[in-house]
């Protein structure tokens, strides 16, 4: 599938949210599809939560900011664990 171009996508967001919206889930699925099958259920495990941080934000730019605190999270779990501190104790999440 061919990427829009930002012009296209802009011109959805404004006259056809429905249209960009699903774009957007028909992206995600393909994407995940084409991940190696031991990584699908985590992924979609991952979009659900994305999602449902989309679906109770109040606006938009919560939703961007919380999906931003997951991300930087997760980054920090990882760097954690790649570079242990004797001083934290690793946890899980």
């Amino acid at each position: 599938m061919d990427f829009p171009s930002f012009e296209e996508l802009l011109e959805l967001a404004k006259n056809n949210p429905e249209s960009l919206e699903r774009l957007r889930q028909r992206l995600i699925d393909q994407t995940i599809r084409q991940a190696p099958l031991n990584d699908q259920r985590r992924l979609r495990g991952l979009q659900f939560q994305i999602d449902a941080q989309r679906q109770i934000a109040s606006n938009p730019m919560a939703a961007c900011l919380k999906i931003s605190k997951m991300m930087h999270e997760s980054l920090s779990d990882l760097r954690s664990f790649l570079q242990p501190d004797d001083s934290q104790k690793m946890v899980p999440r």
